[in-house]
This record gives C-alpha cells, sequence and structure tokens, in this order.
C-alpha cells in the first residue's frame, strides 16, 4: 500500500513538472483530405497513386491505427481514449479516381476512407466522378458524407440557398446511401457566420481544410484536416504531419474566418497550461506566402499573433508549430483567413 502512494505521488510530481508527458496523444486523431488520385492535372488537387500506396505502406508498417472518421468523432465527443498514432483519411468531391486508383488499395490494406461528395454532380452523370453504384460498391470500408448539392463558395450565400445546399445533398446521400450522419466538408474550406450557426443549429459536424489535429478540444464545426494533395502529398511532408500533436489550446479567438478593415487580422491564443521557457523560444508562426508571422506574448499562457501586410485577397493562413517533448514532432495549429 505504501509503495503504491509512492508511485501515485510520482505520477503527479511526473505531470507537474512535465506537463507536456501528459496523455495528449490518446485524445489526437490525424485526419487526412485528399481529392484527385492522379498523375496528371491539376497538380494542385491531386496525389499520385503510387505516392497514395507509399502512404498506406507507411502507416501499415509504423503500426498506425487507421480509424473511420465516424469512429474518430464519436471517440472525441465521449471523451473515450484513441489509439496513440491514430490516422484517419478522408478525400472530398467524389472523382471517379477515388473509385479506380484509390479504392483498390484500401482493399490491399484494409484501410477504412470517408468521402464527401457534392451530389450534382453524381446525379448528372458527370464521367469524371463516381456514381451512386460505386460509392454503394465501396461500402463497408468507404462511408460516404456531405459536399453539399454543388460545391459553391458558402461565404455569402443567400439563406435559402445555403439551406438547399445542404439538406438536399444530406437527403440525397440519406436516400441512396441510407446515411443519417450528419458530417459536412465546407467547400474550399470556407465558411461564414451563417453558415456555422446553421450547422451548428441543424446538428451537424463541419469538416475544414486548416491544417492541424483533431482533438477532444477541437471545434467540432470546423475540425481541421491535413491536405495530403499536390506538394504536400511527398513522403516527407506526410510523415511530419501523421506524427504532429494538437496544439494545447483552450481558448481561440476570433472563430470566424472573414476579414475586413485594414487586412491584418489579430489572432488571440489562451494555451491550456503554462509553456515551458524552452516552449515558446521555439513556438513559431508563418503566414502563407509572407514571413513570420508578428507574436506578442503575456507571460507563458496567452499570445496575440498579427501580420505587418495586409493579407491577398482569397485564402490566407497562420500556421503555428511547437517542438513536442519527442525529436521530430510537433505541436500543430492552423488559423484560416478569407478576404473577399
Amino acid at each position: 500500500m505504501k509503495s503504491l502512494k509512492i508511485f501515485c505521488n510520482f505520477l503527479v510530481l511526473i505531470t507537474i513538472c512535465f506537463p507536456s508527458i501528459s496523455f495528449a496523444l490518446e485524445t489526437d486523431c490525424v485526419v487526412l483530405v485528399y481529392h484527385r488520385f492522379s498523375d496528371g492535372e491539376p497538380k494542385s488537387t491531386s496525389t499520385s497513386p503510387q505516392i497514395f500506396k507509399e502512404h498506406l505502406a507507411y502507416l501499415k508498417e509504423n503500426e498506425y491505427t487507421v480509424l473511420p472518421l465516424k469512429t474518430v468523432i464519436n471517440k472525441l465527443q465521449s471523451k473515450e481514449k484513441l489509439p496513440l498514432n491514430c490516422v484517419s483519411l478522408t478525400a472530398d468531391d467524389g472523382f471517379l479516381s477515388i473509385y479506380k486508383e484509390a479504392f483498390p488499395l484500401l482493399t490491399e490494406y484494409q484501410f477504412p476512407m470517408s468521402v464527401f461528395v457534392s451530389t450534382h454532380a453524381i446525379d448528372k452523370n458527370y464521367e469524371s466522378m463516381m456514381t451512386w453504384s460505386q460509392l454503394r460498391d465501396m461500402a463497408p470500408l468507404v462511408d460516404v458524407y456531405n459536399h453539399t448539392v454543388n460545391h459553391p463558395h458558402l461565404v455569402n450565400l443567400l439563406p435559402e440557398n445555403l439551406e438547399n445546399e445542404i439538406h438536399f445533398a444530406q437527403d440525397r446521400i440519406s436516400k441512396e446511401l441510407g446515411v443519417k450522419d450528419k458530417y459536412l466538408a465546407y467547400p474550399y474550406g470556407e465558411y461564414d457566420d451563417e453558415t456555422y450557426s446553421f450547422l451548428e443549429s441543424n446538428g451537424y459536424i463541419g469538416f475544414g481544410q486548416q491544417s492541424g489535429v483533431a482533438s477532444q478540444e477541437s471545434d467540432f464545426l470546423n475540425i481541421p484536416r491535413y491536405s495530403m494533395s499536390g506538394p504536400y502529398a511527398k513522403m516527407e511532408s506526410f510523415i511530419l504531419k501523421v506524427k504532429t500533436v494538437d496544439m494545447p489550446l483552450k481558448n481561440i479567438k476570433p472563430k470566424s474566418m472573414i476579414i475586413s478593415g485594414d487586412f491584418k487580422p489579430r489572432l488571440d491564443l489562451v494555451f491550456s497550461r503554462p509553456l515551458t521557457q524552452y516552449e515558446r523560444n521555439n513556438f513559431a508562426c508563418y503566414v502563407s506566402g509572407k514571413n513570420k508571422a508578428k507574436l506578442e506574448w503575456s507571460g507563458l499562457q496567452s499570445l496575440v499573433i498579427s501580420v505587418e501586410d495586409p493579407l491577398g485577397v482569397g485564402r490566407s493562413r497562420y500556421n503555428c508549430t511547437m517542438p513536442f517533448k519527442e525529436n521530430g514532432r510537433y505541436y500543430w495549429f492552423s488559423k484560416l483567413w478569407l478576404r473577399l
């Protein structure tokens, strides 16, 4: 009994002195997003089938647990533990190459994937897209979820158009495939306050296209996913991303991605624990297409991130990293901005 008490006291001491040794990895899962599986154009949204096979081989050889997206979300919401090396595969749009190129590899490795489809292209039998029959053929290894009807930019849509884009797609997927889960991937990763509120009031889970790790502390209306298309699909980038850990944050402001005014958005972060001096000194944020962001610290637990020059029209990101306790691994957080 005495030895048990000593051991418990030791665990408490370790947790206090080394907060990064906590059980954070049991509450994290890296979610990846692909689009086309092709060696052709457009390069920016394509992943070579050979590279995809190398991704799957790496996950198997290094004993990663590849879970269906639904399993990951359910465990995160219910605060259940996840495997230490957890990954979930997703693909957006519903291109035919998912069926012809990716699905045979998923079958070979017996890894699940979730596909977000835009229903209009399927209903119109576009030759570059999958059919409802092909989507059914991939069950149960591949789940199918909502990517709207027409894949529009959802920002500034009229309320009735927004509702139609989301509800009509959900109805078609439910009718064709029996899907009841309300999972929606934002086209282009974009949303405004009205879209965000619509998903919240209608019981949806939202998935973005900003990089980062899904965790119990994630915003379930904007789950991060790492892009695995174009240059991001290279093995060096892939290995770095699947080893990342959720940044220990408890408060992020603003939630909105829409920027205006001087187009120099301010991002306020509050960490869930005081950082070590080493972590603070090695915390870095980069602005897409620009240099490092400006960091203004308040002690070891909060900071303001800003940029010297206005962000350009379209999407921009603040990408932030911090060393994890294991060499070669990083905490990761990304904020997506949209200038109209």
